[in-house]
């Protein structure tokens, strides 16, 4: 091979593998999770692939963002068995994710089996960041081996846990005028820009940019300002809670819920009734190891406190 012919080749040898990096970087690393239920419309982008659309069984990556579109809603399963449910017009981006001791779920489980952590490595770490919209959480075996291996951000505070199922929203659209966000409020303030926090199970401990902290238990919901102060709301806001009806008690939430425990994709009109019984049955099917059965507890949420 001549010199000239050489260095052609090296060039190209260069090129090659810039060219294929980013492809070889994607392949090579672990998902983070998996779409297991879709409703509507999903999108994600990440550092290694261009923004393209979300299909039911899909995997995620650390650094990836996942969109929810208008009235849709996404299920993200963790291989540490934890989960996110997105709500529709939500963006929500994984910002680091590591969990070395994945392992398939168990075939056979006891009801409500707790979660056991597993000797995992010392990097292990689930980090998460709320763009936009809203979304309900259940922290998986990383947060129960080590709480601080665990966070869950949003423009204006971050969540700690303690072992947890709890959800968050951004100010947004109907939380502006929500009477349970507002009369928490003092005159001159402003639910725009703020962060709504609240448990179902555990424990979260809210904490704004500007240093304040409240620590929330079950049926315990707080607003976090654009200024940092926090404010305890009296209930469940109602635009977190607007899937319910007198009694409360999800229309059409038992055939929901067994859609959802499937993993399959629900109806426009199922989704719209019964997403009470599909957070439902996020919170059992990873608050118990995986397992796939569900109960009739599942389909129903209630109106005000737990």
């Amino acid at each position: 091979m001549f010199p000239g012919d050489f260095m052609h080749f090296v060039r190209f040898l260069v090129f090659a593998m810039a060219a294929l990096a980013p492809m070889l970087g994607y392949a090579q690393s672990a998902p983070a999770g998996t779409i297991t239920l879709l409703n509507g419309q999903a999108q994600v982008s990440g550092t290694a692939a261009p923004a393209h659309a979300l299909n039911k069984g899909d995997s995620v990556y650390g650094g990836d963002i996942v969109e929810t579109g208008a009235g849709s809603y996404a299920l993200i399963r963790f291989s540490d068995q934890g989960s996110v449910l997105l709500r529709p017009r939500s963006r929500f981006q994984i910002e680091q994710y590591q969990y070395a001791a994945a392992a398939p779920a168990p075939a056979q489980r006891e009801a409500l089996a707790p979660l056991q952590a597993s000797a995992g490595s010392s990097g292990d770490s689930s980090f998460f960041r709320l763009l936009k919209g809203g979304l309900r959480a259940v922290s998986g075996l990383i947060a129960h081996a080590d709480y601080s291996r665990y966070r869950m951000s949003s423009p204006v505070a971050t969540m700690g846990i303690r072992g947890t199922d709890y959800e968050l929203a951004l100010c947004e659209d109907a939380c502006l005028s929500d009477p349970t966000v507002l009369n928490a409020l003092p005159p001159g303030k402003t639910p725009a820009g703020g962060v709504v926090s609240g448990v179902n199970e555990g424990q979260i401990v809210a904490t704004s940019y500007t240093g304040n902290s409240l620590t929330l238990g079950p049926g315990q919901y707080a607003i976090t300002l654009a200024d940092g102060s926090q404010y305890l709301l009296n209930g469940i806001p109602a635009f977190l809670n607007s899937s319910t009806v007198a009694g409360g008690t999800a229309a059409g939430g038992a055939a929901a819920a067994a859609s959802a425990a499937n993993g399959s994709v629900l109806t426009a009109a199922a989704i719209g009734v019964g997403i009470a019984a599909i957070v439902g049955v996020v919170i059992t099917s990873s608050s118990d190891n995986g397992g796939s059965s569900t109960t009739a507890t599942t389909a129903t949420r209630p109106t005000g406190g737990r």
